[in-house]
């Protein structure tokens, strides 16, 4: 992205940068906050003092939009892992993970409740 490349053919072939990997979960984390702060703000009240599963894990359901129709096909994978080996493996996989980012919202919750 320094260079101005903000998609690959195929993110597999090209030259890796010096810290990447780090650079990418300290995104990845960043965004996942900034996820949150969005959900906190955007949850009615009556959640903040009473949290319900539900709606924390549709919300976590709706961010998996990001990975499949954003960053996957900006990395060559295609639009919702559809250039991958095994594209059902790979949405599965996405999804279940912001299954569990919504599940841990709620769980969170009560944390600093």
């Amino acid at each position: 992205m320094p260079n101005g490349t903000f998609r690959h053919n195929s993110i597999k072939i090209t030259t890796p940068k010096p810290f990447e990997c780090v650079i990418g979960w300290i995104a990845h984390y960043s965004i996942g906050i900034v996820l949150t702060l969005l959900f906190i703000i955007l949850a009615p009240v009556d959640w903040i003092i009473q949290p319900s599963l539900l709606p924390a894990l549709l919300y976590g359901i709706c961010t998996v939009i990001f990975p499949l129709f954003i960053l996957q096909p900006s990395l060559g994978m295609g639009m919702a892992s559809s250039k991958t080996p095994n594209p059902t493996q790979a949405r599965i996989k996405s999804i279940m993970t912001h299954i569990i980012f919504g599940v841990g919202l709620w769980l969170s919750a009560f944390a600093i409740k």
